[in-house]
């Protein structure tokens, strides 16, 4: 059949070849949105498969890694026990009687000692108590138990004076000093009309320390000689 090519059929025949390309891409595309879906599910799948893998490994590995170090640790714990007793009791000497003379007497060299015979047994009466070691899982060399430092502190020493009391600082660095690094003295009174206590720093080192404006009637000799000192007080 032959059809006259007008411009009306053209246009027909573009649209129709339009139409049929826009269905094949469509559905090309379709099935490709679907392979990439199915693409991704089989990767999901398989890092999860993966995933769980590594991570029932680390569990038996972890596990076997922690039943080594409790093994280890009984075992030294074990090979390291000591066991302390302590024995208390009499011991009886055979024969308990020694018959002397009249006016006869006898001693014991003070620098003489007593021996058991080895061959000799000692029987115990009672109860034992053993103490076993204390195990702890801890891993890491042993730390002996040693007495704390104590830093940067001040002992004061507290005297009666007129209508307060003279106080005395040892001020120590550590704990581990014999002799205190810095020493001071003050005057402290309680007023009746406050709750405020003035204090007066008036000597330092065992050396007498007036301050400028002292409160009037205070005797600063007579606190001194309250002072108590380090030196003085440990001579």
């Amino acid at each position: 059949m032959n059809l006259v090519p007008t411009k009306l059929n053209q246009r027909l025949a573009s649209a129709v070849w339009y139409s049929v390309s826009a269905d094949r891409f469509y559905i090309s595309g379709k099935a490709g949105f679907w392979r990439l879906v199915g693409l991704g599910v089989v990767t999901f799948a398989v890092g999860v498969a993966v995933g769980f893998g590594f991570y029932g490994y680390s569990y038996i590995t972890r596990n076997s890694d922690a039943l080594n170090v409790l093994s280890s640790t009984f075992s030294k714990a074990l090979a390291e026990v000591q066991l302390h007793a302590v024995a208390e009791g009499t011991v009886q000497l055979e024969p308990n009687e020694i018959s002397l003379a009249k006016d006869q007497t006898i001693s014991l060299d003070p620098t003489s000692r007593v021996l058991l015979d080895p061959t000799a047994k000692v029987r115990a009466n009672g109860e034992i108590q053993v103490q076993g070691p204390s195990i702890s899982t801890t891993q890491g060399p042993r730390r002996a138990a040693s007495t704390p430092v104590i830093t940067n502190f001040t002992v004061f020493k507290y005297v009666p004076f007129e209508k307060g009391s003279v106080t005395t600082g040892w001020n120590f660095l550590t704990s581990a000093q014999k002799i205190p690094t810095y020493q001071f003295c003050y005057y402290t009174e309680k007023l009746e009309a406050s709750p405020l206590e003035p204090v007066v720093f008036f000597a330092a080192d065992e050396k007498l320390d007036p301050p400028k404006q002292l409160p009037k009637g205070f005797d600063i000799d007579g606190a001194f000689k309250k002072c108590v000192w380090f030196k003085r007080e440990s001579s």
